[in-house]
């Protein structure tokens, strides 16, 4: 739950039984199976607080599949069974759920940097977002020769501006400007590319819940997917 590099797999709790310290979730979009093994296994959710939203969990001993849930709407569906252990603790998670982008729910990227405009997909591209960071992916060599990126160091800040965008509607969804500060740089990416982790440090409450808005459409959206392939 505090790892510096969790990996998480989003879901939607069904029911929770006091008496015997279970959760019941959704299959997540990557699903549990007999074979999945954790060094470590948490649950955890954001509560929102008087002055501000805080994320808590609980950690888990083991889980169990079920194939046919039966749920409210008399349908049935695939879920798991998680036993958890008090306490609750609050957690420090960097980087919370990263929602991948998909054809539908996509966002638009300007990066401003050395009074340079660089845009999403032709200079880089998002890979994915939370309320807490965004993942970037840039070539290591562009049409404008070496990649100014390259020069970013740690700890170093940029301003962004984010256009969430679904593929159905007519308007953006949303135009989020935004301050990052550079978490984490892997030149070894790919031989064509590397990933950028950038930590979003001014994130308004209004643009907050816009955003995850956002995030929890698009989370659904893919839910429903997999349910009607499925």
């Amino acid at each position: 739950m505090n790892s510096l590099e969790p990996y998480s797999r989003s879901s939607i709790i069904y029911d929770v039984d006091f008496k015997s310290e279970t959760i019941t979730i959704a299959q997540p979009l990557t699903a549990f199976s007999k074979k999945t093994v954790f060094r470590e296994l948490h649950l955890t959710t954001i509560i929102q607080e008087k002055n501000r939203k805080a994320r808590f969990g609980v950690k888990c001993n083991g889980f169990n599949l079920i194939d046919q849930y039966l749920l409210a709407n008399k349908t049935r569906v695939q879920a798991v069974i998680l036993k958890y252990t008090l306490p609750i603790l609050e957690s420090n998670i960097r980087s919370a759920f990263r929602l991948p982008l998909n054809a539908k729910y996509i966002i638009k990227t300007r990066i401003l940097y050395n009074n340079f405009e660089y845009n999403s997909p032709n200079d880089f591209s998002v890979k994915d977002i939370s309320l807490n960071g965004i993942g970037i992916v840039i070539p290591k060599t562009n049409i404008r020769s070496a990649n100014p990126f390259f020069e970013l160091n740690i700890n170093e800040e940029i301003a962004l501006q984010i256009t969430l965008i679904h593929t159905d509607r007519e308007k953006p969804l949303g135009m989020i400007p935004i301050r990052a500060q550079i978490k984490r740089i892997s030149p070894k990416y790919s031989n064509s590319h590397i990933l950028m982790g950038l930590k979003i440090i001014n994130l308004s409450n209004q643009n907050e819940a816009i955003l995850n808005k956002f995030i929890h459409d698009a989370q659904i959206e893919e839910l429903k997917r997999l349910s009607r392939k499925n």
